[in-house]
Order: structure tokens, then C-alpha cells, then sequence
């Protein structure tokens, strides 16, 4: 589904439309999955609040403006929504919801294929690397290279403004290439380079299913 037939269905579903509801939760429903269990992985819990936002959204669609970005909405949405419910039933279990955050975010190499333009040693020091940096960066990395959202979008996502997104990116390579032995490089541009295997690392991910 492309963007225009996106906006068709929101402004479908707003007008009470419930295929249009149902097609746009089968759409988005198995990457807002994934987000949601690399925020906590608890996939019940996931599964209720993917399910509680488009609940929202039906019940709230009168109200509800467009969106030029039904992707980044559902998943500002879900983060948001997953955050409550995490906090509602940490409390009620007597369990600390920060105990997990050290685990957000994180990855394996069984995550990403192996793709010729990445070196297999490259590959999994970038995923070990991506895994030694603070929850936020690591997330800012999921959603820019993953999800392909620009930092404006970002900053919607993640409740902060777009500067501190910008400046968030900035620290993540630079500890990264703290991170990475520079003879992997090959003598390549080590900025270009590096975001150019992150976004293979992501990308070839996607494109493959």
C-alpha cells in the first residue's frame, strides 16, 4: 500500500469506513509488532496496546485530523500507548519498568541477512556496537534505518524536538566509530561507510520480508 491509497484509507476509515480500519491494521499491524517488543519484549502486552490504539483511533475518528504519515502516527501511537500499559501492569505486578530497559533495543546477527557488501566481520561488529549504545540511540538507529523516517518524524515518535534528534544521531555514529576497527573500512569515507552499512544492515531486512 503506497502513500496515496494510506491516505485514502485514513480518510476512509474517519468517515466510518471499517474495512478501511481493518486494512490499515493489517497493513501496519507486523511492523508496529516488532517496534513494540523491541521496547519491551512482551508480546501480549504488545499485542494489547497495538490493539488499544486502533480501538482509539475508531472510537476517536470524527475527532481525528490527517496525517501525512500513517506509519509514523501508528507508531508515536503504540510507543506511547505500550509505555502506559508497561507502567499500569508493572504496578499492579510490583515490578520496576526501568528493569527493562537495559534490553530495549537490542539485537542479534540472526536479525539481518548477510549481504555481499558487507563483510561478515563488519556485520557482526556493527550489531555488537549498535547493542553497546544507550536505549534512545539504539532506538533512533531502529526507527531511522528500519522504519526510513526522517528525524522531524523521529522527533514526533519520541517526544523530543528535532534538533535533539539531529544531535542524538551525531553521538550514536561517533561512538559507534569509537566502536569499529577503522581497517574494516578499507580506506573508504568512515562516516559515509558506516551509515551506508547500517542502512544495508536494516534495509536488506526489510526488502526481503
Amino acid at each position: 500500500m503506497d502513500t496515496n491509497q494510506m491516505i485514502i484509507a485514513w480518510k476512509q476509515m474517519k468517515s466510518g469506513d471499517h474495512a478501511a480500519l481493518a486494512l490499515l491494521f493489517d497493513h501496519f499491524y507486523s511492523d508496529l509488532y516488532h517496534y513494540g517488543l523491541k521496547i519491551v519484549n512482551e508480546p501480549d502486552l504488545v499485542k494489547d496496546s497495538v490493539q488499544d490504539v486502533f480501538l482509539r483511533i475508531w472510537e476517536r475518528r470524527t475527532t481525528l485530523g490527517d496525517v501525512k504519515n500513517t506509519k509514523a502516527y501508528l507508531l508515536s501511537s503504540v510507543r506511547r500507548r505500550l509505555l502506559e500499559n508497561k507502567a499500569i501492569n508493572w504496578a499492579i505486578t510490583s515490578r520496576n519498568p526501568e528493569d527493562s530497559d537495559s534490553q530495549a533495543f537490542s539485537f542479534s546477527s540472526a536479525e539481518f541477512i548477510e549481504v555481499e557488501e558487507t563483510s561478515r566481520q563488519l556485520r557482526s561488529l556493527l550489531v555488537q556496537s549498535i547493542n553497546s549504545l544507550p536505549d534512545r540511540q539504539r532506538e533512533l538507529i531502529f526507527l531511522r534505518f528500519y522504519f526510513n523516517l526522517s528525524y522531524a518524524e523521529i522527533a514526533r515518535i519520541m517526544d523530543v524536538k528535532e534538533q535533539t534528534i539531529k544531535n542524538m544521531m551525531q553521538r550514536a555514529i561517533a561512538n559507534l566509530r569509537t566502536k569499529i576497527d577503522s581497517q574494516l573500512w578499507e580506506g573508504i569515507d568512515y562516516r559515509d561507510e558506516l551509515l551506508m552499512a547500517l542502512l544495508l544492515l536494516f534495509q536488506k531486512k526489510i526488502d526481503l520480508g
